[in-house]
């Protein structure tokens, strides 16, 4: 036992270096895991949104939330396309050519307006000036075609 307690004498300094350095050693590895343990608790944090909660309570009501914005989007998707539709039908295209229906008058002064929906439905209103009378038509259009005969004008309308 002397033996022993000799030789740790003899070697003190060394025995204080090697724990120095197992200290130092140990000292870095804390720090590595403090910083680990900072990141996962900012993200378990965010996760949580601060509240002190079980994960498990945390996660069942993340997943609720999602379901639930999951269907008013379905629901949202389904008013879309049903007001999609509805606009179709709605008046998109206003068309209007101005143009000398008769060689002698000038200025322009007849017309002929288009009236249209998404589909090509819609009406074409003409509207012929002459100097003693003025005329004015309407021709219904379906699917971008007339039942009525057409002028050019009309035509170039279409």
């Amino acid at each position: 036992m002397e033996q022993a307690n000799l030789a740790a004498a003899n070697n003190l300094v060394a025995i204080l270096g090697v724990l120095a350095l197992v200290v130092v050693i140990l000292a870095v590895m804390l720090v590595q895991l403090k910083g680990k343990l900072n990141a996962l608790q900012a993200k378990y944090d965010f996760f949580t949104q601060g509240e002190e909660a079980n994960i498990d309570t945390v996660l069942t009501n993340t997943l609720q939330e999602l379901q639930a914005t999951k269907a008013e989007l379905a629901a949202l998707q389904e008013k879309h396309a049903k007001l999609y539709e509805q606009v179709q039908g709605c008046l998109q295209h206003a068309d209007l050519v101005r143009y000398d229906a008769f060689d002698a008058m000038g200025g322009e002064m007849s017309y002929s307006l288009l009236l249209s929906d998404a589909k090509k439905n819609g009406v074409l209103l003409t509207s012929i000036y002459g100097r003693d009378e003025s005329r004015c038509y309407a021709k219904a259009i379906k699917d971008g075609q007339s039942s009525h005969p057409l002028a050019d004008e009309e035509k170039q309308l279409l």
